[in-house]
C-alpha cells in the first residue's frame, strides 16, 4: 500500500509539473512559434581592433509571441586580423618588458587572425500594416565563439585569453520587401556589445517565405 501511494504521489506531481510547464510555454506564446521565413545574407562588418571585414549570416523568423513582435535566431561567421597599430602597441608593450644589455634581442612581428561564429536570438517589432515594405526594431542575445592565431601568440596566455566563448547583447533594426509571395530582400544595420569587443555590421540578403509575410495577414478568400 505504502509503495503504491508513493507512486500515486509521483505521479501527481509529474502530471502537475507537466501542467505548468505547458501553462507557462502557452502564457509566453512559445506554444505558437513555427518557423515563417529563411533567409541568407552578406555584408560589411567593423570590429573594435580589427580590420573590416565581410561577414555572412543566415536568419530564421518564427513567427508572432505577441502583437507585433517577433521571434528571429540567427547565425554569422566572419574572419579578419588585428589592425596594425594594435599589434605595433602590443609589441612595443613587450619591447618594454624585455632585459637585453647586448642589445641584440627581436621580436618579430606577426599577423594575429581573429574569427567569430555568432548565434543570437533576438525579440523584433515589426509594425502592423498593409504596405508590403516592413521596417523592424529587435534586441537580442548572443553567443560568439571566437578563435585567435598568430605566431607571436602561439601557445601563450594571450591566445588563451584571446580564444573566447563570450555572451553578448545586440540592437538590430532594417527594412524588408517582399518582391512576389515567397520570396523577398532585408537590409538590416546591426550592432553588437560583449566585454572588451564590440562591432557594427551592414548586411542585405534574400529571404524565402514559407508562409505569409511578417506582419500582414492572410488574404481574405471571396465566397462563390
Amino acid at each position: 500500500m505504502k509503495l503504491r501511494a508513493a507512486l500515486a504521489v509521483f505521479a501527481l506531481a509529474g502530471v502537475s509539473t507537466a501542467h505548468a510547464q505547458e501553462t507557462l510555454i502557452q502564457h509566453l506564446g512559445l506554444d505558437k512559434l513555427q518557423i515563417v521565413s529563411l533567409g541568407g545574407s552578406v555584408g560589411r562588418i567593423l570590429p573594435s581592433q580589427v580590420e573590416p571585414t565581410m561577414v555572412y549570416g543566415i536568419s530564421a523568423d518564427y513567427g508572432e509571441i505577441a502583437p507585433n513582435w517577433r521571434v528571429n535566431f540567427s547565425a554569422s561567421y566572419w574572419s579578419s586580423r588585428y589592425r596594425d597599430v594594435v599589434v605595433n602597441a602590443f609589441l612595443d608593450t613587450l619591447s618594454k618588458s624585455v632585459s637585453d644589455p647586448n642589445g641584440g634581442a627581436q621580436i618579430v612581428p606577426s599577423r594575429i587572425s581573429l574569427y567569430d561564429v555568432t548565434i543570437g536570438a533576438d525579440l523584433r517589432f515589426v509594425p502592423n500594416y498593409s504596405g508590403e515594405l516592413k521596417p523592424f526594431f529587435g534586441l537580442g542575445l548572443a553567443a560568439h565563439v571566437i578563435n585567435a592565431e598568430g605566431k607571436l601568440i602561439q601557445g601563450t596566455f594571450v591566445e588563451r585569453s584571446l580564444d573566447d566563448i563570450a555572451g553578448g547583447l545586440y540592437v538590430v533594426t532594417g527594412v524588408s520587401f517582399r518582391l512576389i509571395r515567397h520570396l523577398g530582400l532585408e537590409g538590416n544595420v546591426r550592432g553588437d556589445l560583449l566585454s572588451g569587443f564590440r562591432s557594427t555590421q551592414a548586411r542585405v540578403g534574400g529571404t524565402y517565405y514559407f508562409g505569409r509575410v511578417r506582419g500582414t495577414k492572410p488574404p481574405a478568400v471571396s465566397p462563390p
